[in-house]
């Protein structure tokens, strides 16, 4: 319901936009945010109390001019108490180039836009995401009727976003490193995601801007819950749907379609399971684990299980000889003390004492 209220909100605001644009007849700026805002004062934004669809901390000190910073300062937009900021694009805004010192996520919710760097410029389709490092030049052009949503991310949260959320795959810790924290005098950094019509990144993106809008004390911890889901949703595409200045080795891409294999069927994974899935030999399979994570298959699948048992422990009140089978443990005496070796408690103890913090 949440994300049918959103998506009708964004098409309201779209359609005033435009009517607002035609209507000027050159009596009003189309730079000016103040005059839009004074235009629809009595209207749908201030009976909604939607200012922060368009400007997260609207006061008088907001800039008059929408186009007249080149420069955008992330405590001029995110919250004190927040990590992040949603917002939607201005259709009648100029297409000025300009940066951000935060990371930026551009999503085209509907319709399309060109949005311009240095030193390229993208053709930007429905469900396309593009992710940006901060201090990059860039510029966006809606086309009429198009919704475009930015989140606006601070530069200290974003290391332990994505680290926490793929420490367990090397490559992308190397594709994030490279493609978002390396300086490049040639190129600028980027992500680009081709979504199409994916369901799941779009609602995400939804319910990510209304609890923005709308959420209560809490809201900060659940966003951070949906930019992880968000992601996960974007990284489980096809690696044909990512577009990037720098590209994996086929090693690396071997590894990814291995981890995926191996998260899928954690309960029943095998080398030559995998190796049959790959058309692969074992032997090279064995090769590209090694090379990439540091280790060896079993190693790895057990890591991948164990991570599983830990999320059961933490998020349900499961018993252990379910927990065990669901992991794909051969009885709960081998699970525990699997367990207790890698993680130096036992699984009853790790479950109370990880209650007990929170």
């Amino acid at each position: 319901m949440l994300t049918e209220k959103m998506d009708h909100i964004l098409q309201v605001l779209t359609n005033l936009e435009e009517f607002y644009k035609e209507n000027s007849d050159g009596k009003l700026s189309l730079q000016e945010y103040s005059t839009y805002t004074k235009f629809l004062s009595s209207n749908y934004i201030k009976k909604n109390k939607l200012i922060r669809v368009y400007w997260p901390q609207y006061s008088e000190p907001t800039p008059k001019y929408i186009t007249g910073l080149t420069e955008l300062d992330e405590n001029m937009l995110i919250l004190a108490d927040l990590n992040m900021a949603i917002t939607k694009h201005i259709n009648f805004s100029l297409d000025l180039m300009h940066s951000n010192n935060y990371f930026q996520c551009i999503y085209i919710h509907k319709g399309s836009g060109i949005l311009t760097l240095s030193n390229k410029t993208f053709q930007l389709s429905e469900g396309d995401l593009f992710v940006m490092p901060p201090d990059t030049m860039h510029s966006i052009k809606m086309l009429d009727g198009s919704i475009c949503i930015y989140v606006m991310i601070r530069r200290k949260y974003i290391d332990s976003v994505f680290f926490e959320l793929f420490h367990h795959n090397p490559p992308l810790i190397s594709f994030f490193n490279k493609v978002l924290f390396e300086e490049t005098k040639q190129e600028s950094n980027y992500i680009l995601f081709h979504t199409g019509d994916n369901d799941d990144v779009r609602e995400t993106m939804l319910r990510l801007f209304s609890e923005y809008l709308w959420g209560d004390e809490f809201r900060n911890q659940i966003m951070e819950c949906y930019l992880k889901l968000l992601f996960s949703f974007l990284f489980r595409h096809k690696q044909s749907d990512i577009e990037t200045p720098t590209s994996f080795s086929n090693i690396e891409l071997h590894f990814n379609e291995i981890m995926n294999y191996i998260r899928k069927d954690f309960r029943s994974a095998t080398l030559s399971s995998v190796a049959e899935y790959m058309h692969l030999s074992k032997q090279y399979i064995c090769r590209i684990i090694q090379q990439v994570s540091g280790t060896s298959f079993s190693k790895l699948l057990m890591d991948v299980k164990l991570r599983k048992a830990v999320q059961y422990l933490m998020e349900s009140n499961l018993k252990l000889e379910d927990i065990a089978d669901y992991t794909g443990f051969s009885d709960v005496s081998h699970f525990s003390r699997t367990f207790k070796t890698h993680y130096g408690l036992s699984p009853s103890k790790y479950r109370t004492q990880s209650k007990v913090q929170l």
